[in-house]
């Protein structure tokens, strides 16, 4: 059983369904829908997701619900929500009556990230994620303090650092990650090993990308550490991904290769697949 933890989806805009007039420049032209995505998940041997709208397609999760609501042994969800809302922070005492969604996704690597995180503290949205058991997705690269005071201040969340909270090629990716290792004390961060050849300029086998699982396993344990591919911008093709993980990771013993591989991630979300 091999899960990706993050593959974005998303539809052309319409009349009936526009993007944001100031939507960012989408990954590729042509949209990645859910039936190319389950073509090239069985061409990996992939046999589940969790798919999440894109940012340039605004704060919609009608697509991947569907998705999941459709092909719930195949497809999760990860929702956008409207975190600095009162109103809609009241709805997370239900939220698990939604079909298909496992988690919430929070994107704060452009914008007014201190302004967002600020409107969930005031509107109640941390503490409500922690009281209901609410799995949240954080893509919040370079911003290692603020998992560390989210940890601190709400011991009972449940984080997942997006990305291993990389988002460039900068630095060596093994050098890249280490300020992330110093969280694994708290039980409650988890990490995505997801889009990790976007961050390395070296072919299959990725020997940068081996490197990099085998120090985050080390450090938070094969039960926190999540495969994903971030499929629509991967710049090699998915099935020597999945191949790196599978045949290439010589430190991870098989039980912890199969936690990594999607076991963990089952377990973290709670889908009973």
């Amino acid at each position: 059983m091999i899960i990706d933890a993050q593959i974005h989806v998303w539809k052309a805009p319409t009349a009936d369904r526009p993007w944001p007039p100031d939507a960012i420049e989408p990954h590729r032209a042509v949209p990645l829908e859910v039936p190319e995505v389950s073509a090239l998940m069985a061409g990996a041997g992939v046999s589940g997701a969790l798919l999440l709208g894109p940012t340039w397609e605004g704060s919609r999760n009608d697509y991947t619900l569907a998705a999941a609501a459709a092909h719930p042994r195949r497809f999760g969800a990860i929702c956008r929500y409207a975190t600095g809302d009162p109103a809609e922070v009241e709805k997370l005492a239900h939220w698990r009556e939604t079909a298909g969604m496992y988690g919430i996704r929070m994107s704060l690597n452009r914008g007014d990230v201190d302004g967002t995180v600020a409107a969930a503290e005031a509107s109640g949205f941390w503490s409500a994620a922690q009281r209901f058991g609410v799995p949240l997705n954080i893509y919040a690269p370079g911003r290692h303090a603020l998992y560390e005071r989210l940890a601190q201040r709400y011991p009972g969340l449940r984080i997942t650092v997006d990305h291993a909270a990389v988002e460039s090629a900068a630095a060596p990716l093994a050098e890249a990650v280490q300020p992330l290792l110093a969280l694994a004390k708290y039980p409650g961060i988890a990490v995505k090993a997801s889009a990790l050849p976007c961050f390395v300029r070296e072919d299959h086998p990725f020997p940068s990308v081996t490197e990099t699982v085998h120090l985050l396993v080390d450090a938070f344990g094969a039960d926190r550490v999540f495969f994903g591919s971030d499929l629509s911008r991967l710049p090699v093709p998915y099935p020597q991904l999945v191949d790196a993980f599978v045949h290439h990771t010589p430190l991870l013993s098989e039980s912890e290769r199969t936690a990594v591989l999607g076991g963990a991630l089952a377990d973290w979300i709670g889908w009973d697949r």
